[in-house]
């Protein structure tokens, strides 16, 4: 496993409306955002979507989320943070109290099934290597059908979203079994060249789109051009490729949107615990070869967890268990 440590960010979409004054454009709307979090304490700025510099991830920023339509004076949001380590003395939970409190004082939140909550995980001081990352995604396909039950139903395998599929749908692993599926990683990890050739056939596994999807139809690609797009798919590998934006990052895009400071911290430490337990755990499956049945149990899911857990040094997995206990009372019904 990384011999460093890791840092993260999350991305907060929200569907947020004042309580105390009348919004007629989204700019102002995040005006008053910034000034409240300003006044509670919380380093942030408005940027414009397409930003991409590195200031961008000093403090939170507030980005406009055109995929969210306004509708009477609530509009769609993003609240994107800065770089954390994941620290069990990281100062972030402490910031998500601070921020939801400020926003559901001054602010009305209304729950939206087009929100969703996005976790960025990369490795410092040493980028994450191929072998960690095909640990990584052999973990996501195997546990994918116990992740499934923590999620709302909108964004689990047999919804229809499609900017959140299952990464067994990118073309060099459709209609393979799992078995398949995990022994195709374990290849592309061990693909020889030099720089990084097998961090790229990686993320090719993972995160090819074909020519005749419907993205690859707005784009106009040539038939046999598939083409590398994280943002279809639940878990999102570009970022770690030359060409992904330089972010370094795997990005977890699966979870739903969060209401409260609760929500967001269960999230983002089930993601950062899994990632870094599916280091340890992910090399060694599909060596004795897969049972029916295989990924489906919490119990199984929460083993990795704690493997996790204990490499972060973390003391416990706050909030997770609230997220167990909804899925287990939804699976009696």
């Amino acid at each position: 496993m990384n011999d460093g440590s890791f840092l993260f960010g999350v991305e907060i979409e929200l569907f947020l409306g004042s309580r105390k004054q009348k919004n007629p454009t989204f700019k102002s709307l995040a005006e008053e955002v910034n000034k409240r979090l300003t006044k509670a304490g919380i380093a942030n700025h408005i940027k414009a979507s397409n930003d991409k510099s590195a200031s961008k991830y000093r403090k939170w920023s507030l980005v406009q989320e055109v995929s969210i339509p306004p509708s009477h004076d609530h509009y769609g949001i993003e609240l994107v943070s800065p770089i954390y380590p994941a620290t069990a003395t990281s100062r972030w939970q402490s910031d998500l109290t601070t921020i939801f409190a400020t926003l559901h004082k001054h602010f009305l939140i209304a729950p939206s099934p087009k929100c969703s909550t996005h976790i960025h995980l990369s490795g410092t001081p040493v980028p994450l290597s191929a072998g960690e990352l095909a640990a990584l995604a052999k973990t996501v396909l195997y546990f994918e059908p116990a992740l499934d039950r923590l999620m709302p139903a909108g964004r689990r395998s047999n919804s229809e979203s499609y900017w959140c599929q299952s990464n067994r749908c990118s073309p060099p692993l459709a209609g393979l079994s799992l078995g398949e599926c995990l022994a195709r990683l374990d290849e592309a990890a061990a693909t020889p060249g030099s720089g990084d050739a097998g961090v790229e056939r990686v993320v090719e596994c993972m995160n090819l789109v074909s020519a005749d999807s419907p993205l690859g139809r707005v784009r106009r690609m040539q038939a046999h051009e598939s083409f590398l797009h994280g943002k279809v798919y639940k878990w999102n590998f570009t970022g770690v490729t030359p060409g992904g934006g330089g972010t370094g990052t795997v990005e977890f895009r699966q979870p739903g949107g969060c209401v409260t400071a609760g929500d967001a911290t269960a999230w983002i430490v089930l993601t950062l615990a899994f990632a870094v337990g599916a280091m340890s755990v992910g090399p060694g499956l599909g060596e004795g070869g897969v049972w029916p049945g295989a990924g489906e149990s919490l119990d199984e899911l929460e083993w990795v967890l704690e493997i996790g857990r204990e490499a972060l040094g973390w003391g416990e997995l706050v909030g997770v268990g609230e997220l167990f206990a909804r899925a287990e009372t939804e699976g009696m019904y």
